[in-house]
């Protein structure tokens, strides 16, 4: 039993004295994407992208109800090849429905995903680089997400320094005119 206590006081030991060597530091994901103009711009533009898509799908159902309809009235004037080919015409109609549907919001494949995965990565990968600068310009060993935190310091939240550090790239972007 006193083995076990030496054995866990060593660790704990080990575990506070490399911790009282590392710099850790953390920042709100969240607050950094709403104050980040390319993100709030990619948010508006994947809104739009959706509209479209939703327009398309509101004007096949259209196209299929009107036709679903004149196939209703018309069904007992028409000879039993033509209610065939009518029927066919549906049928093919709400299969193509169904597939752009699927195709459009299918969440590993579709278009919405993949116009998620368009937008987003950029940004991601722009807001992660300048986390990582800010944390070596600071001397941070580690920089976490405020989400997964119970609690942290304020002196150690770094969102404040990566949203001024993405305002400069992006002024600086703007002047130079580049991407």
């Amino acid at each position: 039993m006193s083995r076990t206590i030496f054995v866990a006081l060593t660790i704990a030991l080990t575990v506070s004295s490399v911790g009282a060597e590392m710099k850790l530091g953390y920042i709100d994901s969240q607050k950094i994407l709403e104050q980040y103009k390319p993100y709030q711009d990619a948010l508006k533009e994947f809104s739009r992208y959706e509209e479209e898509l939703g327009r398309e799908i509101n004007t096949m159902q259209n196209d299929l109800a009107k036709i679903q309809e004149t196939y209703e009235r018309q069904s007992l004037l028409l000879s039993e090849k033509r209610k065939q080919e009518e029927q066919q015409s549906i049928v093919k109609k709400q299969r193509d429905l169904q597939r752009f549907v699927q195709e459009a919001t299918d969440p590993q494949r579709g278009r919405l995903a993949r116009k998620t995965a368009e937008l987003s990565e950029p940004i991601i990968q722009k807001v992660n680089e300048v986390i990582k600068r800010v944390a070596e310009d600071d001397g941070f060993d580690f920089v976490l997400n405020s989400a997964a935190l119970a609690y942290a310091k304020e002196d150690h939240d770094l969102t404040e320094k990566v949203l001024e550090a993405l305002a400069k790239d992006l002024e600086a972007q703007i002047k130079t005119g580049g991407p």
